[in-house]
């Protein structure tokens, strides 16, 4: 019953992931047929580095990483996507959108890709489609980011992208609605 209210006083999320198609990139849920690429994300040191999680070591940790995605997918807590470049099938990264606030219509993205998609544009596609649905699907007004003080790519990439920073390792985007 609690997690009905929450999906329903936070900007009615979905309860299936939608598709976002883009002209690079293309924004899917995650599957269980994915479970290799995600494991070279997530176990590769250089990728997690920033983050406040350990390297996968074991490649069962991501069929507990898909539950949880799932179930805080359905309960409304967050909305997580695989990153696939258009014409493959194979993700090079994910990103989502979390710590949604209801007074603020706020939320928190998060986004990792395989060192082999590192420059290549992609992840900035994604975050942009990931922000236009944000903005004109859930009516979202800002968006946050928190960015390891060290990580200078993502500061580059998440400033390219209208994010300005507030804190040390925080960033925030205004979503204006478009005319």
């Amino acid at each position: 019953m609690a997690s009905e209210v929450l999906a329903d006083l936070y900007f009615m999320l979905p309860t299936t992931l939608p598709r976002l198609q883009g002209d690079t990139v293309e924004l899917r849920s995650m599957t269980s047929g994915d479970a290799s690429a995600l494991f070279q994300i997530y176990s590769d040191p250089a990728v997690m580095e920033y983050t406040d999680e350990e390297p996968f070591n074991n490649p069962g940790t991501v069929s507990l990483m898909l539950q949880s995605v799932h179930t805080l997918l359905v309960k409304g807590e967050s909305l997580e996507w695989a990153i696939v470049p258009i014409g493959s099938d194979t993700p090079i990264g994910t990103c989502g959108l979390h710590s949604f606030d209801e007074s603020l219509h706020m939320a928190e993205v998060g986004c990792l890709s395989r060192q082999s998609a590192w420059g290549s544009g992609h992840m900035r596609a994604a975050i942009t489609l990931l922000t236009i649905y944000a903005r004109d699907v859930l009516g979202l007004s800002h968006l946050v980011a928190d960015i390891h003080s060290d990580n200078r790519r993502a500061q580059r990439m998440f400033e390219k992208l209208g994010f300005r920073r507030v804190a040390r390792e925080s960033w925030s985007k205004a979503l204006e609605k478009q005319a």
